[in-house]
């Protein structure tokens, strides 16, 4: 089944953006795999302290968002020139509760990577949440703490040091991609996700618009976080109270857009009929009354028998990547 809304709006919401130093972050490569055949050199041209075109590296360097040490995926497709002159595009890959930078790469990878080879993107793919240092408060709980930063800053004095993941996606990371690699230069980069990370998706793309990512779309997303246990856990904890959660709540956002204001063509969501978080943690149903209330188009993709796994997502995941191929290389 489809469900469908139809266009509109860019909205302007104050956010607590912290300025970022990268010029003095040492990017580190932590391994390198080849994932696709095309953009292969022989081995006498190339080692494993350099960028290789066809290849998933995994990348550490210290974040000042998080004042940690942080590590994401980078995909480089074959086409990839790291020259002053040249723009890759890219996608950015949000993953959900309890994972971190390598979940999407070891169970959807190769499907995602050969899509966007033959679209000319690169992918990137950060952590969930500040990790990799003892000083990082962490609660024994799946849905909060370490692998479960909600890509928000955080106002409460318990987690504002490390887990600003907002100001982590939307600013240092594009600004490292742009600097050290030239990739998404002058807003050439898209963003998806699955479950939080599909939250994330939306509620960035909402918030920013289309000046800041080309196009948007997520798995499995939690469209409406102030409404379910999820959202009303983590955003108390992270930001002071539940209300203070609309600012970063999809469906909210959604709400809040005036008509007749060009956001985005289309967001594209798939989601399975058999997912045990449909009901009480997901709500797509909320997101597609609020976006036909403003006039957003949203493909809603319910799928038959799919539950909440990787599997999901990697039985889909070529149309999306696809999907942001034709906003990024359009002209």
């Amino acid at each position: 089944a489809t469900a469908t809304a139809t266009a509109t709006t860019i909205i302007t919401i104050a956010s607590s953006i912290r300025s970022i130093n990268i010029m003095a972050h040492e990017l580190e490569i932590v391994s390198k795999t080849r994932v696709v055949e095309e953009g292969y050199s022989s081995p006498s041209s190339s080692s494993s302290s350099e960028y290789e075109t066809g290849c998933y590296h995994r990348i550490s360097h210290s974040s000042s968002s998080t004042s940690t040490k942080m590590i994401f995926g980078l995909f480089l497709p074959s086409n990839y020139k790291n020259e002053s002159t040249s723009n890759t595009p890219v996608m950015f890959w949000l993953s959900g509760l309890t994972c971190d930078d390598t979940n999407f790469a070891m169970k959807a990878g190769s499907r995602a990577f050969k899509a966007a080879e033959e679209q000319g993107i690169a992918i990137i793919m950060p952590d969930t949440s500040p990790r990799h240092d003892d000083s990082i408060p962490n609660v024994d709980s799946y849905d909060l703490g370490i692998g479960a930063g909600f890509y928000v800053n955080a106002t409460t004095e318990t987690y504002k040091k490390h887990y600003n993941m907002y100001n982590y996606i939307t600013v240092e990371l594009p600004q490292i991609l742009n600097e050290k690699f030239n990739i998404g230069k002058d807003g050439a980069k898209s963003i998806s996700g699955h479950s939080m990370g599909g939250h994330g998706s939306l509620t960035i793309a909402f918030r920013e618009g289309p000046g800041a990512w080309k196009s948007v779309s997520a798995f499995a997303p939690i469209c409406n976080p102030t409404n379910c246990p999820w959202g009303q856990k983590a955003f108390p904890a992270y930001l002071g109270d539940v209300e203070s959660g609309k600012e970063h709540d999809a469906t909210c956002l959604l709400e809040g857009m005036e008509k007749e204001k060009v956001l985005y063509d289309d967001v594209l969501i798939d989601q399975g009929t058999a997912d045990n978080f449909l009901e009480e943690q997901l709500k797509p149903e909320k997101l597609v009354e609020a976006a036909k209330k403003c006039e957003q188009k949203v493909t809603l993709n319910m799928r038959n028998g799919f539950d909440h796994s990787y599997y999901f997502i990697a039985a889909f995941i070529e149309s999306h990547v696809s999907f942001h191929g034709k906003y990024l290389n359009q002209k």
